[in-house]
């Protein structure tokens, strides 16, 4: 272990770190490293030149985009931690948060990914997250904490080592079975880092730095202001608006009203039978009472908006709604939706599983859909779509159908 932690040193004796105004000197690497090795964590935690790369970007005192982080994350992540406890789920992985998104829940990644979390839109969509043109849940940070504390208990299952769970939680399980096929099979995180896709590669380091910054800031003597949210009240939307329109005649900063509400996309709140609520500061609630009926008159209407005639809420009539909406049926149990997130059309079977053999897996006591999928290097998606499973939920004894490559069969047979 020392001679590592001596290597270690030698490898960032040429990097430079930023605490307050002064340089810190090659001796207090020793001292990040010591402190690293010394945070209470259930999820083993390394200190190495990768680690170190990401303290350097957050420990400038001319950063502010550090402080106001910290800021954010001493007022937020106590809410995520409740939601992670109540899951039985290590409370540190809140930082996975910090170090995917910077807690930043308008994000959007260029591999698809959305909200605090970065979630992609299949996992979201297994997890119960709303997704279609207007509205984005993985962009609820509370709704999406809930989503990714299931991901994270399936991810878990498979490789019952958290480093590899947080690494398969960004990039994939097919990802990370990959990495640990090209290093020899090894299950240290540390081993199959460099066989991650660069991309990739950031989620862990992030991570640990992330966990050192929120345990250790005050050492890097940086200025954190309280964090004062405003006294806030939720709303119900009667009819098509915009935030647009709701700034204008409340008089709300439109800042305000995306940072508070980034689940609606477009800045468009659209109409359901159900109703979307809407966060507004607490002391524009009576005014907002008295001037509702000036919110639901569109002006300039966004091109190819689809709006209700006239902007005012009527019966479901499929005839009237049959190219926006869902038919009279659907709506029944789902909200009343209008622009649905386009689907693929379904390919014809022999597509699908073109190549593939079909073998019978009967599902035995502990198995889970990420185990399943794990074992036969496939996709839990793809399971579900397979057997036309509408959930996770599986049982001891049911059999299910897996499509794998032909001329692999005999031995996944043989794993059965």
């Amino acid at each position: 272990m020392k001679f590592r932690l001596i290597l270690i040193l030698l490898l960032l004796k040429s990097t430079t770190l930023f605490a307050g105004a002064d340089v810190l000197v090659f001796d207090d690497y020793d001292s990040i490293a010591k402190r690293i090795i010394k945070i209470k964590s259930s999820i083993p935690v390394e200190y190495n030149q990768y680690v170190q790369r990401y303290i350097n970007e957050y420990a400038t005192n001319d950063n502010s985009q550090t402080n106001q982080l910290l800021a954010k994350g001493l007022y937020l992540l106590p809410d995520l931690e409740k939601i992670l406890k109540k899951n039985r789920l290590p409370a540190e992985l809140r930082f996975v948060a910090v170090a995917l998104s910077n807690l930043d829940a308008r994000k959007v990644s260029a591999e698809g990914g959305s909200g605090i979390w970065q979630l992609k839109y299949h996992v979201a969509k297994t997890y119960g997250l709303k997704i279609n043109s207007y509205i984005d849940e993985r962009r609820d940070p509370i709704k999406s904490t809930e989503a990714a504390s299931k991901y994270f208990e399936d991810l878990y299952k498979i490789y019952e080592d958290w480093n590899l769970t947080i690494a398969a939680f960004y990039s994939s399980p097919i990802d990370v079975n990959k990495a640990i096929r090209q290093s020899g099979g090894h299950l240290d995180y540390w081993k199959i880092h460099s066989y991650l896709p660069e991309d990739y590669q950031k989620t862990i380091p992030r991570f640990v730095a992330s966990l050192y910054l929120f345990t250790h800031y005050r050492d890097h003597k940086f200025s954190v202001q309280a964090f004062k949210p405003i006294q806030t009240d939720t709303v119900a939307i009667r009819n098509w608006t915009t935030f647009d329109q709701i700034s204008k005649i409340i008089d709300i900063d439109l800042e305000f009203l995306k940072n508070y509400n980034p689940t609606f996309k477009k800045l468009i709140i659209p109409y359901t039978p159900k109703k979307y609520y809407l966060t507004i500061p607490a002391a524009k609630t009576k005014l907002f009472k008295t001037l509702e009926d000036s919110l639901y008159v569109f002006r300039d209407k966004e091109p190819g908006l689809v709006t209700i005639p006239d902007n005012m809420p009527k019966s479901i009539q499929p005839k009237d709604t049959a190219n926006h909406l869902k038919d009279s049926a659907q709506a029944n149990t789902q909200d009343y939706e209008v622009e649905q997130e386009p689907t693929p059309k379904p390919k014809p079977e022999s597509e699908t599983i073109k190549g593939k053999a079909q073998l019978t897996y009967t599902i035995k006591r502990g198995d889970g859909l990420g185990k399943i999928a794990a074992k036969y290097n496939c996709t839990i998606t793809e399971i579900k779509k397979w057997n036309k499973l509408k959930s996770n939920t599986i049982k001891p004894g049911q059999k299910l159908k897996i499509y794998v490559p032909k001329s692999k069969l005999s031995s996944y047979k043989k794993k059965k």
